[in-house]
């Protein structure tokens, strides 16, 4: 009777050993590989380093935000062998790894996947998406709250009165309809494509600058090595490098603009932040003339 009782005890003490384990183990939170560098964001805003298996091959490039926070994390080829050597509990992405992602959550990996768009409600959607994702939903909910907050501060600047062109190096122009637009807007910019009703992504119309030109430049993309200008650019026009000498200038790193726009506020802010600065430098330079 008293080996039995001893026995009891023993697989008792297992038993509790055990469930601490289980209950310590659903403690922690999941681990996440990214796998590119639009994912990456949102996995080094949200995730603990201790979650963090891999990122991008991209994640610690001049086009990635957070590339600070990437330093010292590892990074991978994001490949279906590496992840599934890797094996992670979440797989986090939002343009790569369409060719396998089926065949991974068909094995019981989590695919957590951004959605595309560009709105407010798009953007706040994809932070909640991987806070779940993550087990991170306290982190994200504070994410919502300060993106809310700029978002609503921004709305609620007086509108200016500047005429604004965006230009990159390859002589692109953001018209009515792209997330670009919608940045300069949400600026309190009123925009070329706005005055002149033109969509989408296309080259600079240069017709239309003869007859009107902008107020305000906003380039972005010139700090990419990626973005050479061709001799067949419309950036290299004669005309158009005139108003980039002439024209009051902003260039936004890429990294703001970058992954469809889910840093608005963000590039919205710094645009505004550079152009006190330029109004700054020209008021202090009449006084100083006079």
């Amino acid at each position: 009777m008293r080996h039995v009782a001893l026995k009891c005890l023993i697989c008792f003490g297992a038993a509790l050993l055990l469930s601490q384990n289980l209950i310590a183990a659903e403690g922690q939170k999941p681990t996440v590989v990214s796998l590119d560098y639009c994912s990456d964001q949102y996995v080094l805003a949200l995730a603990d380093r201790d979650q963090i298996l891999a990122l991008s091959n991209e994640a610690r490039d001049v086009h990635s935000f957070y590339r600070e926070q990437a330093e010292g994390l590892p990074q991978f080829r994001s490949t279906l062998e590496e992840i599934l050597a890797l094996k992670p509990d979440v797989v986090a992405r939002y343009w790569a790894g369409s060719g396998f992602r089926d065949y991974l959550a068909s094995n019981g990996y989590y695919i957590a996947s951004a959605g595309f768009g560009y709105s407010r409600e798009a953007l706040l959607n994809n932070i909640r998406l991987f806070g779940r994702a993550l087990g991170q939903e306290m982190r994200a909910a504070e994410k919502v709250a300060e993106l809310n907050r700029r978002f609503d501060r921004l709305e609620n600047l007086p509108r200016r009165s500047e005429l604004v062109l965006y230009l990159t190096p390859s002589g692109f122009t953001a018209g009515k309809g792209t997330y670009v637009n919608e940045l300069l807007n949400l600026a309190g910019f009123r925009t070329m494509a706005d005055e002149f009703g033109y969509s989408g992504w296309q080259q600079t119309p240069l017709e239309l600058l003869t007859s009107r030109k902008p107020d305000l430049i906003i380039g972005s993309f010139f700090d990419m090595q990626s973005n050479h200008n061709s001799s067949w650019s419309i950036s290299r026009h004669g005309m158009v490098r005139r108003m980039l000498s002439d024209i009051p200038t902003i260039y936004v790193p890429g990294r703001y603009l970058s992954c469809n726009g889910i840093f608005l506020p963000e590039a919205a802010d710094y645009i505004l932040e550079e152009l006190q600065k330029l109004e700054t430098g020209t008021k202090d330079a009449a006084e100083a003339s006079e």
